[in-house]
């Protein structure tokens, strides 16, 4: 494959390449015709060319995101700003989830691993942004921690954090999610099914948690009379519950402050989403440039209205 492989390098903004990535960009050429399309038609409110016009547009006008700046997560940070005790914090995570912002651990539906004729709700353990827990404790991803924790003291600095206390916090946020780490469970682990499944009453899940109410989480989710649901992996959420209560409050800001500004890069100024690539695309993926931003804009469009670019399409 020699011959092929100098013939045929790896397009700088991809980490991949081979006959499914060739079809890959062929698609993204030709979905990207149908959404300039639907951008310029200006089509009726409520039409799915409206819908996703509006957000291809939104998300190609670079000239409104750089002068935006930070602002539009400004209300989600002051949210986070203004926690103060254990109870807030559980109270933001149900709000959190409720508009479907999820922080700390996923959630959602699946087939139920006993009875596949039943779709229940899983909670699964989450929240490391690192790619797995060895990354956290083992000694040879010492310079992607470093490399991690400086980059998260540049985010917090754009979130508004001043420079002084951005480095501190920082390193606060490691540990944070090194204590989540140690209690989660690894890739090989979770390929055993009875780690994936834990299913528990509402009222035995409330018991594990005293401190995060599972049912005041389901009645802002607007679900009534859940029978039960899994809790996938017990020693994670029990770690978790004892975080709420005796992890002060400052630690629990600088994390969702991360969490928050990281999770909204993508779709803000080229400042702040570039360096969330310099530090996923770059140092942790050897990606050397980040996509245009046209294919960045198209591939939320397919993550949040797939479905709706097929019928078009």
């Amino acid at each position: 494959s020699g011959k092929w492989l100098a013939a045929n390098p790896v397009p700088s903004d991809r980490t991949t390449w081979g006959s499914f990535e060739m079809l890959g960009e062929y698609s993204l050429a030709v979905q990207k015709q149908i959404v300039e399309a639907a951008a310029a038609a200006k089509s009726a409110d409520g039409t799915v060319e409206q819908k996703i016009g509006d957000i291809y547009a939104l998300g190609n006008d670079e000239a409104k995101l750089n002068a935006d700046g930070i602002n539009p997560a400004k209300p989600l940070l002051a949210e986070v700003n203004a926690l103060t005790d254990p109870a807030s914090i559980s109270k933001y995570l149900r709000d959190s989830f409720a508009k479907g912002n999820q922080s700390v651990f996923a959630f959602g539906p699946g087939e139920d691993f006993k009875d596949a004729k039943n779709v229940i709700a899983y909670a699964f353990q989450d929240g490391l942004s690192l790619p797995e827990k060895a990354y956290y404790l083992e000694p040879q991803y010492q310079d992607k921690r470093d490399a991690f924790v400086a980059h998260v003291e540049r985010m917090l600095v754009m979130a508004g954090v001043e420079a002084s206390a951005a480095k501190a916090q920082a390193a606060t946020v490691l540990s944070f999610e090194t204590r989540l780490a140690k209690a989660s469970l690894s890739p090989i682990e979770l390929r055993n099914p009875a780690n994936q499944y834990n299913f528990v009453s509402i009222a035995d899940a409330d018991k594990a948690s005293p401190n995060f109410s599972w049912s005041q989480f389901f009645a802002a989710e607007g679900l009534k009379d859940v029978k039960g649901f899994s809790l996938s992996q017990p020693k994670f959420f029990a770690e978790m519950d004892k975080m709420i209560a005796d992890t002060p409050t400052a630690d629990w800001k600088a994390y969702l402050t991360y969490q928050t500004i990281n999770g909204a890069a993508p779709f803000m100024s080229d400042a702040v989403a570039n360096e969330r690539f310099d530090f996923y695309g770059k140092t942790m993926r050897g990606q050397k440039e980040q996509k245009p931003r046209w294919k960045r804009v198209l591939d939320s469009v397919n993550a949040n209205m797939g479905e709706a670019l097929g019928q078009i399409y």
